[in-house]
């Protein structure tokens, strides 16, 4: 036996001792499961998500999608696509528009032009007809599987120090010591009269923190970069990394990857193992991982931790967001107490954010008038050289795919199965997105995660704050907050919420609150799930009965009790 040989059969057998050594995981049901590396500083850690998309797994619902998708290509029902049913197989980049929500296909575009895949890409055993799995199995391998990570551009950068942070910061520290106390933090509510457009919220526009003309180019530009589905200029190495699931996470050879991916990114010294210094674990964790005690952890002992308990483990019921009227916002439901998924590393924070779906709507809409239009005389059908005038060029693009019998004819039945199938797979694919949010601070008070500050926030300042006292000082230094990274997880791709125009300048949109009576969502105007003696409709009375604690807010809390009582009473 050769040499290679040998040692390739002891680290196998080397893998399985330390499967043996390990009890199982309980089991579990993984339908919906999707485990996340984060592979930024201090130290890598292990995510675990499960993602629900309309009441069950992401992962069935991007399978049914892809089906249905499968199914309207085989128009002979034959279940497998001959070269020319497969012909009319979106490719990867064009599978990402319709999960996006975007039917439309714009040939004459030469930056965004379609092209066919080739039949030998499809039909992966070379038998002459492409399975549902072989289908499937091309968009997973070609970034249009059902989880995604999109990497985007650094907002943030840690060695240009923090402004947000900084500006926050000054204006708590009254008596400019470098530190916040806690009296200091009591006293956080004053911030509000900095909220110049008397919306009971402060942005921080309002705190004098406005972006550079480079960092609205650099937003600009990773908008564009995206909706052409390119990489966005200055884009960074992402820290997260999908772990597969096509291996079972109960075996200790399906977390092996990962073993040696923490080691190829964090072997600064190339040298095989990762010392103290590289790897950032603390003493307790390294020294139990360290078994043979050499001061150094080698891609076995790293396995023992891929398989251990992950750091964090959420459930993310995802939703595709939607316009709301008057508002030029995507409707997402606020952060609710407690629920928070958060995971704090040495000097680094995460939050885990589901965000509502950036899908398009409206468009099948279009493309029907479209079609009328070109059906000028109401035959019921339109062919390709009615489709050559001015404005049609998105019906010649998708001529060719919609075309289902290819007569040259696209019938109106045919537009709309080809409406259909796109709208099968929009919002089937889910999207990973990690964002730096600056050093703490203002992130730290930002409960809900809507880029604002309430008086609510804003009260509860040192509670929030406190675990930040390392030293146990009872005060808060600068380098005491941790970088802030945001996860954020959506039902299609992810954008950074839009800024709108408000009286006084720019703010970023508040949640709308989607829970409680409708009265209280009514009132909650802010969207900052209270309800204030400002935004309150009725007297100073009634608001006072239903504020039991007397703060002057309603609270989420306040309203359902009040809505009992009130439901109680006798007609």
């Amino acid at each position: 036996m050769k040499a290679t040989g040998v040692a390739g059969l002891c680290l196998a057998l080397l893998v399985l001792a330390a499967a043996a050594a390990d009890p199982p995981p309980a089991a579990a049901d993984e339908d919906d499961t999707q485990d996340v590396l984060y592979m930024g500083q201090p130290h890598p850690v292990l995510l675990r998500l499960h993602l629900r998309t309309g009441g069950k797994s992401a992962f069935a619902g991007w399978d049914e999608g892809l089906e249905k998708f499968f199914r309207y290509l085989d128009r002979n029902r034959s279940g497998g696509l001959d070269r020319v049913e497969a012909r009319k197989a979106p490719n990867a980049q064009q599978m990402l528009q319709f999960f996006q929500g975007n039917p439309l296909i714009n040939l004459n575009n030469p930056n965004n032009t379609p092209q066919q895949v080739p039949f030998e890409e499809l039909d992966a055993n070379k038998d002459g007809k492409v399975t549902l799995e072989e289908f499937k199995d091309y968009y997973a391998r070609n970034a249009a599987g059902p989880v995604q990570v999109q990497v985007s551009f650094a907002a943030f950068d840690p060695r240009s120090g923090d402004p947000l942070r900084d500006a926050l910061f000054n204006l708590l520290d009254t008596n400019k010591d470098g530190k916040l106390s806690r009296a200091e933090l009591d006293a956080a509510p004053k911030l509000m009269q900095y909220d110049s457009d008397d919306n009971e919220l402060v942005s921080e526009q309002e705190l004098g923190v406005i972006p550079s003309d480079q960092a609205r180019r650099m937003q600009i530009e990773a908008s564009q970069a995206q909706l052409n589905g390119k990489m966005p200029p200055n884009a960074n190495q992402s820290n997260l990394m999908l772990v597969g699931r096509d291996e079972s996470s109960r075996r200790a050879t399906g977390k092996m990857k990962i073993a040696r991916d923490i080691l190829a990114r964090y072997d600064k010294n190339k040298d095989g193992k990762l010392t103290p210094d590289e790897i950032g674990f603390s003493k307790k964790l390294f020294d139990s991982l360290d078994r043979n005690r050499d001061g150094g952890l080698n891609v076995l002992e790293l396995l023992r931790w891929a398989r251990g308990k992950p750091a964090g483990e959420f459930t993310l019921p995802l939703t595709i967001g939607t316009p709301v009227k008057g508002r030029g916002v995507l409707r997402q439901a606020p952060v609710k107490k407690g629920d928070e998924m958060t995971v704090s590393l040495d000097g680094v924070r995460i939050h885990v954010v589901p965000r509502p779906g950036a899908v398009g709507f409206g468009r099948e809409d279009y493309l029907m008038g479209l079609f009328e239009s070109a059906d000028e005389r109401k035959k019921g059908f339109v062919t390709r050289k009615e489709v050559e005038g001015q404005g049609l060029q998105f019906l010649r693009g998708l001529f060719e795919m919609a075309d289902r019998n290819n007569d040259g004819r696209l019938t109106r039945q045919e537009m709309k199965e080809f409406i259909d199938a796109t709208g099968a797979v929009r919002g089937a694919q889910v999207v990973l997105a990690i964002t730096s949010a600056g050093q703490g601070l203002f992130q730290a008070l930002d409960a809900n995660k809507d880029g604002q500050l309430s008086l609510r926030e804003l009260r509860n300042a040192w509670k929030r704050l406190a675990p930040l006292d390392k030293d146990g000082d009872g005060h808060i230094s600068r380098a005491e907050f941790p970088y802030q990274f945001i996860l954020n997880v959506s039902q299609g791709q992810f954008f950074a919420p839009a800024q709108r125009v408000v009286r006084g300048g720019m703010a970023t949109p508040g949640a709308l609150s989607q829970r409680g009576p409708l009265w209280f969502r009514k009132m909650d105007r802010n969207g900052d799930g209270d309800v204030s003696r400002l935004e309150w409709l009725g007297t100073k009375e009634e608001f006072d009965r239903i504020d039991t604690d007397g703060d002057g807010l309603i609270s989420l809390a306040e309203a359902e009790a009040a809505d009992a009582r009130m439901r109680k009473k006798p007609d």
